[in-house]
């Protein structure tokens, strides 16, 4: 958006920030249509999408790391598992040993290494469920939106019972966080056709922005 001035230079703004830059005037060849940024309501609402699209982030790096650590574990198993028979008599003759250690060299003794198998193939799944929800949410799409709330509302009776069996303050955060991640998407966002759908949104976000006014409102200020 430009305002040409008397003396052949122009007053160019931004159509994000309201900034106003001066000046020389290009040439007619020079000039293209101008994309218009998204502005208030909008870019809150992306910039909080793009939060949503970090946190995403946050957990495919998580599970990558976790698929990677149960790959290691499943080609040292047998070493292990060599190891944790040689030590299980020795520790079985303490108590703080039998107490502390006895109990997880056991299972690890009678891990399967198909379960092992079974548990990178999942975290690694699961990695790619949220790489493609972190880099569409990052791009604004409405359908990673929808594919967010599936995904986040499919895990969260496995996350209520995990905090049932054993309550962490990890558990309950992680599990408000959902909770927040879910309520948002679905009511400012008016997923599913919550408060009219895309139709109503649509409307809300071009009432904000009136780009009528804008092209007609003169940097007064910047001209004197």
């Amino acid at each position: 958006m430009v305002m040409d001035l008397d003396d052949g230079t122009r007053l160019s703004r931004c159509l994000r920030c309201d900034a106003w830059v001066h000046s020389s005037r290009p040439d007619a060849t020079e000039l293209a249509p101008t994309p218009r940024p998204l502005r208030g309501k909008a870019l809150d609402e992306l910039v909080v999408i793009r939060a949503i699209a970090i946190e995403r982030g946050l957990h495919v790096v998580f599970f990558l790391t976790l698929a990677v650590l149960l790959v290691l574990l499943e080609f040292g198993l047998p070493a292990l598992q060599s190891d944790a028979q040689t030590l299980l008599p020795l520790l079985d003759q303490t108590r703080g040993g039998q107490q502390f250690f006895s109990g997880w060299l056991n299972r690890l003794i009678n891990l399967d290494g198909g379960h092992v198998w079974v548990l990178a193939g999942m975290s690694l799944g699961y990695a790619l469920l949220e790489a493609v929800e972190a880099f569409f949410l990052w791009q604004g799409k409405r359908w990673a939106e929808y594919l967010t709330v599936v995904a986040t509302a499919a895990f969260l009776p496995l996350e209520i019972y995990e905090l049932v069996n054993k309550a962490s303050a990890l558990k309950v955060a992680a599990l408000a966080v959902n909770l927040a991640i879910l309520a948002y998407l679905i009511w400012t966002k008016r997923l599913f056709g919550v408060r009219g759908g895309i139709a109503s949104l649509e409307r809300e976000l071009a009432a904000d922005v009136d780009w009528d006014e804008l092209e007609r409102r003169a940097p007064l200020t910047e001209q004197t």
